[in-house]
């Protein structure tokens, strides 16, 4: 069972998503800012974040930059839309392990989550 942080502006993404990684057995905790889900981040032996790569509250990339810093072994996973390319190269290059494209299919978030658990 791994713990994990997800991290996101929309209500109905955060409940979807935390939904499919709880019935993969995983506990799962949920954020709707940058700030929430750092304190989140701060207090719990996490495993990974899933974070929506585009809110309003923060930089996206220094939010990577500062996960990374705090708990280097975490992994992170962003979500975004096709359209965002350059930021998700971006991401990938400030220390997040993979992405999922919104919208995202049951089967590659699991498939994503358990190859960077195993890791």
């Amino acid at each position: 069972m791994a713990r994990i942080l997800v991290i996101d502006d929309s209500p109905l993404f955060r409940l979807l998503l935390t939904e499919i990684l709880t019935k993969n057995g995983n506990e799962c905790y949920d954020a709707s800012t940058n700030s929430e889900g750092m304190e989140i981040f701060l207090q719990e032996p996490l495993d990974l974040v899933i974070k929506d790569l585009i809110m309003e509250d923060a930089d996206p990339i220094e939010v990577i930059k500062q996960l990374k810093r705090q708990k280097p072994e975490v992994k992170i996973v962003i979500c975004s839309t096709a359209t965002q390319k350059s930021l998700i190269y971006q991401a990938i290059r400030a220390g997040a392990q993979d992405f999922l494209l919104k919208p995202f299919n049951t089967e590659e978030v699991i498939k994503t989550v358990n190859r960077l658990l195993a890791n």
